[in-house]
Protein backbone atom coordinates (compact mmCIF):
# COMPACT_ATOMS: atom_id res chain seq x y z
CA UNK A 1 0.00 0.00 0.00
CA UNK A 2 1.45 3.49 -0.92
CA UNK A 3 2.02 6.44 1.60
CA UNK A 4 -1.12 7.93 0.10
CA UNK A 5 -3.55 5.08 -0.06
CA UNK A 6 -3.55 5.03 4.43
CA UNK A 7 -6.63 6.45 5.94
CA UNK A 8 -6.01 8.90 8.05
CA UNK A 9 -7.69 9.66 11.45
CA UNK A 10 -8.48 13.28 12.36
CA UNK A 11 -6.02 13.45 15.16
CA UNK A 12 -3.45 12.13 13.01
CA UNK A 13 -4.11 14.42 10.02
CA UNK A 14 -3.93 17.27 13.38
CA UNK A 15 -0.15 15.77 14.07
CA UNK A 16 0.48 15.77 10.93
CA UNK A 17 -0.22 19.08 9.94
CA UNK A 18 1.63 20.32 13.02
CA UNK A 19 4.48 18.25 11.78
CA UNK A 20 4.44 19.47 7.96
CA UNK A 21 4.80 23.11 9.97
CA UNK A 22 8.05 22.27 11.52
CA UNK A 23 9.16 20.85 8.59
CA UNK A 24 8.69 24.40 6.33
CA UNK A 25 10.46 26.36 9.35
CA UNK A 26 13.21 23.69 9.21
CA UNK A 27 14.17 23.23 5.39
CA UNK A 28 13.23 27.40 5.08
CA UNK A 29 10.53 26.27 2.51
CA UNK A 30 6.89 24.96 2.27
CA UNK A 31 6.78 21.27 2.46
CA UNK A 32 3.45 19.54 0.50
CA UNK A 33 0.95 18.14 2.61
CA UNK A 34 2.02 14.55 0.71
CA UNK A 35 5.45 14.51 1.91
CA UNK A 36 4.55 15.69 5.40
CA UNK A 37 2.24 12.34 5.68
CA UNK A 38 4.87 10.13 4.27
CA UNK A 39 7.46 11.15 6.90
CA UNK A 40 5.39 11.26 9.58
CA UNK A 41 4.11 7.97 8.66
CA UNK A 42 7.80 6.33 8.40
CA UNK A 43 9.30 8.28 10.63
CA UNK A 44 6.88 9.62 13.53
CA UNK A 45 4.05 7.28 13.50
CA UNK A 46 4.45 4.60 15.31
CA UNK A 47 5.80 6.64 18.89
CA UNK A 48 2.97 9.33 18.33
CA UNK A 49 0.46 6.37 18.19
CA UNK A 50 2.15 4.83 21.16
CA UNK A 51 1.66 7.86 23.47
CA UNK A 52 -1.81 8.78 22.13
CA UNK A 53 -2.72 5.37 23.44
CA UNK A 54 -1.41 6.13 26.76
CA UNK A 55 -3.43 9.53 26.89
CA UNK A 56 -6.20 8.32 25.85
CA UNK A 57 -6.04 5.25 28.19
CA UNK A 58 -5.27 7.68 30.88
CA UNK A 59 -8.26 9.59 30.16
CA UNK A 60 -11.21 6.64 29.51
CA UNK A 61 -9.36 5.91 33.44
CA UNK A 62 -10.64 9.22 34.63
CA UNK A 63 -13.90 8.80 32.58
CA UNK A 64 -14.73 5.59 34.41
CA UNK A 65 -13.56 7.25 37.79
CA UNK A 66 -16.28 9.81 37.31
CA UNK A 67 -18.63 6.93 36.02
CA UNK A 68 -17.99 5.18 39.47
CA UNK A 69 -18.62 8.13 41.83
CA UNK A 70 -21.88 9.17 40.42
CA UNK A 71 -23.38 5.87 40.00
CA UNK A 72 -21.92 5.26 43.84
CA UNK A 73 -23.75 8.07 44.68
CA UNK A 74 -26.86 7.05 43.15
CA UNK A 75 -26.52 3.61 44.67
CA UNK A 76 -26.12 4.65 48.17
CA UNK A 77 -22.88 1.99 47.84
CA UNK A 78 -19.76 1.57 45.98
CA UNK A 79 -20.14 -0.28 42.89
CA UNK A 80 -16.87 -1.28 42.36
CA UNK A 81 -14.38 -0.41 39.56
CA UNK A 82 -15.24 -3.55 37.45
CA UNK A 83 -19.02 -2.79 37.29
CA UNK A 84 -18.19 0.82 36.82
CA UNK A 85 -15.52 0.04 33.67
CA UNK A 86 -17.95 -2.54 32.56
CA UNK A 87 -20.88 -0.10 32.53
CA UNK A 88 -18.82 2.98 31.13
CA UNK A 89 -17.75 0.26 28.10
CA UNK A 90 -20.80 -0.79 27.48
CA UNK A 91 -22.81 2.66 27.20
CA UNK A 92 -20.70 5.38 26.77
CA UNK A 93 -16.82 4.19 25.40
CA UNK A 94 -17.77 4.57 21.42
CA UNK A 95 -19.45 7.92 22.04
CA UNK A 96 -16.10 8.98 23.43
CA UNK A 97 -14.21 7.64 20.93
CA UNK A 98 -15.92 9.30 18.06
CA UNK A 99 -15.64 12.36 20.01
CA UNK A 100 -12.33 12.15 20.14
CA UNK A 101 -11.83 11.12 17.15
CA UNK A 102 -14.10 13.52 15.86
CA UNK A 103 -13.26 16.90 12.92
CA UNK A 104 -14.27 19.33 15.50
CA UNK A 105 -12.22 17.88 18.49
CA UNK A 106 -9.05 17.72 16.44
CA UNK A 107 -9.23 21.53 15.19
CA UNK A 108 -11.41 20.96 12.22
CA UNK A 109 -13.91 22.91 11.23
CA UNK A 110 -16.27 21.27 8.22
CA UNK A 111 -18.74 22.31 5.92
CA UNK A 112 -21.05 21.14 3.35
CA UNK A 113 -22.14 23.12 0.37
CA UNK A 114 -23.80 22.97 -2.81
CA UNK A 115 -22.61 24.34 -5.79
CA UNK A 116 -24.97 27.58 -6.84
CA UNK A 117 -23.25 29.02 -9.62
CA UNK A 118 -24.66 28.21 -12.97
CA UNK A 119 -21.23 27.26 -14.91
CA UNK A 120 -20.43 24.69 -11.83
CA UNK A 121 -16.45 24.84 -10.87
CA UNK A 122 -14.56 24.82 -13.86
CA UNK A 123 -10.99 26.33 -14.53
CA UNK A 124 -11.58 30.10 -13.74
CA UNK A 125 -13.74 29.87 -10.63
CA UNK A 126 -11.19 26.83 -9.24
CA UNK A 127 -8.13 29.34 -10.23
CA UNK A 128 -9.76 31.96 -8.15
CA UNK A 129 -11.09 29.98 -4.98
CA UNK A 130 -7.06 28.65 -4.79
CA UNK A 131 -5.81 32.30 -4.77
CA UNK A 132 -8.36 33.24 -2.64
CA UNK A 133 -7.68 30.31 -0.51
CA UNK A 134 -4.01 31.28 -0.62
CA UNK A 135 -4.35 34.79 1.28
CA UNK A 136 -5.61 33.18 4.70
CA UNK A 137 -3.45 31.51 7.56
CA UNK A 138 -5.03 28.23 7.36
CA UNK A 139 -5.38 24.80 5.83
CA UNK A 140 -8.27 24.11 3.50
CA UNK A 141 -9.06 21.05 2.11
CA UNK A 142 -11.87 19.42 -0.13
CA UNK A 143 -14.24 16.87 -0.51
CA UNK A 144 -16.33 15.79 -3.79
CA UNK A 145 -18.00 12.25 -4.14
CA UNK A 146 -15.67 10.53 -7.09
CA UNK A 147 -12.68 12.32 -6.99
CA UNK A 148 -9.56 11.15 -9.16
CA UNK A 149 -7.12 13.24 -7.91
CA UNK A 150 -6.65 13.78 -4.10
CA UNK A 151 -3.76 14.61 -1.99
CA UNK A 152 -4.88 12.03 1.27
CA UNK A 153 -7.39 9.88 2.48
CA UNK A 154 -9.41 10.93 5.75
CA UNK A 155 -12.00 8.39 7.42
CA UNK A 156 -12.49 7.04 4.20
CA UNK A 157 -12.59 9.94 1.80
CA UNK A 158 -10.53 11.51 -0.78
CA UNK A 159 -9.37 15.50 -0.04
CA UNK A 160 -7.38 17.58 -2.08
CA UNK A 161 -5.39 21.45 -1.11
CA UNK A 162 -7.96 23.86 -1.96
CA UNK A 163 -4.62 26.33 -2.21
CA UNK A 164 -3.32 24.07 -5.26
CA UNK A 165 -4.62 25.43 -8.69
CA UNK A 166 -3.43 22.17 -10.63
CA UNK A 167 -5.50 20.00 -7.90
CA UNK A 168 -8.54 21.77 -7.99
CA UNK A 169 -8.93 22.37 -11.81
CA UNK A 170 -9.07 17.93 -11.94
CA UNK A 171 -12.08 18.99 -9.80
CA UNK A 172 -15.28 18.85 -12.40
CA UNK A 173 -18.19 20.01 -10.44
CA UNK A 174 -21.34 21.35 -11.47
CA UNK A 175 -24.44 23.40 -10.38
CA UNK A 176 -26.53 21.02 -7.84
CA UNK A 177 -23.22 19.52 -6.48
CA UNK A 178 -22.62 19.14 -2.66
CA UNK A 179 -19.18 19.84 -1.61
CA UNK A 180 -17.33 19.03 1.36
CA UNK A 181 -14.91 21.57 2.71
CA UNK A 182 -12.34 21.64 6.13
CA UNK A 183 -10.31 24.19 7.30
CA UNK A 184 -7.94 24.49 10.42
CA UNK A 185 -5.71 27.05 11.20
CA UNK A 186 -6.15 30.95 12.87
CA UNK A 187 -7.98 32.02 9.95
CA UNK A 188 -9.97 28.52 9.26
CA UNK A 189 -13.61 30.28 9.86
CA UNK A 190 -13.44 33.16 7.48
CA UNK A 191 -11.41 31.46 4.65
CA UNK A 192 -14.44 28.93 4.36
CA UNK A 193 -16.73 31.77 4.86
CA UNK A 194 -15.04 33.12 1.21
CA UNK A 195 -14.76 30.21 -0.03
CA UNK A 196 -18.10 29.60 0.32
CA UNK A 197 -18.80 32.59 -0.72
CA UNK A 198 -16.80 32.50 -4.19
CA UNK A 199 -18.94 28.51 -4.78
CA UNK A 200 -22.45 30.59 -4.27
CA UNK A 201 -21.68 33.44 -6.73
Amino acid sequence: MSIKEINLTPAELNAILDHKRVMSEKQGKEVTIEQAIEHFILHFRADWRQEKQHRDTQTQREEIEKHKYFRSKDEGRDIGKAMAAEEWCAKYAHIWRAERESLERNGFIKVDVVIQSENGLHIEPASRMAVLASKFDCEVYLHRDNMDYYNFILQGKKYLNVKSILGLLSVAAWKGESLELIATGPEARPALDAVIGLINT
